[in-house]
């Protein structure tokens, strides 16, 4: 896609997560692509990195918006890449990954193995007016994304960036069990009553919720909670997975219960 008009980059960033070098290689590997871009760098604050990612949106003046989390990098070529893709397929939305359909997306979103996202999301404003859900503290971006792509379709292109995980960032930290439980709960119904495509799925990433909240309760030793996550992921889907972990709880349950 030949334009003389830049690709507006929105990289939130909180220094309490990310550390400043890691910013500054985000920011170089912006400036290192072979289109014209504008980076926005908006601090966390009280709004989180869903407020941060709105308020870039709302500083942008271009076309073409992109997100890049401090702590990542982009490969070279990554935006002309998408931009090219965009222009032939016509969606208003690109991101990595390799599925040919609305619906693939989704169901990888929502149940598969496509849940790293964000530092590879393009969006064409002319035909995505979505923003990310601030009441999540979790999730937010897989909401967008779906939202995005029920409006606008989805195009997607493989390897656009490095994820970069250190001790400090929000996915090392994660969320409390209990709090967990609660975003995904919002999630999945958000996902219900905005994305037509994703209600199929919605049973499924229920009995994945329960699932790993069983699986984290029983690895911190709460067997008897762990049995009720895994009893209510057995009660939405049943899985044998699950049953075999239900069993597991419960015998650590009676024997150290």
């Amino acid at each position: 896609m030949e334009t003389d008009e830049p690709v507006s980059v929105v990289i939130p960033y909180d220094p309490n997560h990310t550390p400043d070098e890691m910013l500054a290689a985000a920011k170089r590997s912006v400036d290192a692509q072979s289109v014209p871009t504008e980076t926005i760098v908006v601090e966390d604050s009280e709004r989180g990195p869903a407020g941060a990612r709105n308020v870039g949106i709302e500083r942008a003046e271009t076309r073409f918006v992109a997100f890049l989390d401090a702590d990542d990098r982009w490969y070279p070529n990554k935006l002309e890449r998408q931009l090219r893709r965009l222009e032939v397929t016509g969606t208003g939305l690109c991101v990595e990954g390799q599925v040919s359909s609305v619906d693939d997306f989704v169901f990888e979103i929502l149940v598969g193995d496509l849940n790293e996202v964000t530092s590879s999301v393009v969006v064409d404003t002319r035909l995505v007016d979505t923003r990310f859900e601030e009441t999540l503290r979790s999730w937010e971006d897989l909401l967008f994304v779906l939202e995005a792509a029920s409006v606008a379709g989805v195009c997607t292109c493989p390897n656009l960036f490095e994820k970069r995980d250190h001790s400090t960032s929000l996915t090392a930290i994660g969320l409390p069990t209990d709090e967990l439980r609660e975003q995904g709960k919002r999630y999945a119904a958000l996902a219900d009553e905005r994305v037509p495509e994703a209600r199929p799925y919605v049973p499924s990433f229920y009995n994945q919720l329960f699932t790993d909240l069983g699986v984290r309760e029983h690895e911190e030793r709460n067997y008897d909670r762990a049995v009720t996550y895994f009893d209510r992921a057995l009660r939405i889907q049943p899985h044998p997975s699950a049953f075999v972990l239900l069993v597991r709880s419960f015998v650590y349950s009676l024997a150290f219960g």
